[in-house]
């Protein structure tokens, strides 16, 4: 797997130029690792496969911004909690509920104090960046935007893009451990790639 790794460029080129051969070694690298995570959080192992399928699926879809993907580790991570977002919410609306609704019935009264700290001190944080570092940060994480598009969106390069959010988390790593006196972090936010 170390060769696959230190091969990554390559073999995502490769991908996008349509080869299967590589894309089967794409995916003999990385799927147990995203099954492993979506299983975390669906705990369902049929349909945690099936998720991990789609993601790999929706990669081939795309397969020619693969060359533009800087960090491919982590565009998976954020492939793959969007995706077991959405079945998440899926599986709330089929139960009649929503995602407020169940926020509510799992968090007990301290852990929803703790977390409403935690996000007004992050927010307020947020506000601090740069206005162009928090345009992209805001695009990055709360929209879901991929680099490339970010970058397109925005006439800028994604090398700049990356240096934005490497900046932007990193400050904001730092406020966080200013502001909270321990580390706390919000996994969907601030979590290192698969």
């Amino acid at each position: 797997m170390q060769d696959i790794l230190h091969n990554e460029r390559e073999l995502l080129c490769q991908v996008a130029a349509g080869e299967q051969q590589a894309f089967t070694t794409l995916v003999a690298a990385y799927s147990s690792r995203i099954y492993a995570h979506v299983l975390t959080y669906i705990k369902n192992a049929p349909l945690s496969e099936e998720i991990t399928q789609d993601i790999f699926l929706q990669i081939w879809h795309h397969r020619q911004d693969l060359p533009g993907i800087v960090n491919f580790p982590g565009y998976l991570h954020i492939v793959t909690r969007n995706r077991t977002i959405s079945e998440l919410r899926k599986k709330l609306e089929r139960l009649g509920g929503s995602a407020e609704d169940a926020e509510k019935d799992t968090l007990t009264p301290l852990r929803q104090l703790e977390y409403r700290q935690l996000s007004d001190v992050l927010l307020r944080g947020i506000e601090l960046l740069p206005p162009r570092r928090k345009q992209v940060f805001r695009m990055s994480r709360f929209e879901g935007m991929s680099y490339d598009r970010i970058a397109n969106e925005l006439g800028i390069s994604k090398g700049t893009v990356n240096e934005h959010m490497v900046q932007a988390l990193l400050f904001l790593r730092s406020y966080l451990k200013s502001h909270m006196g321990t580390v706390l972090s919000l996994s969907f936010l601030l979590s290192a790639p698969l």
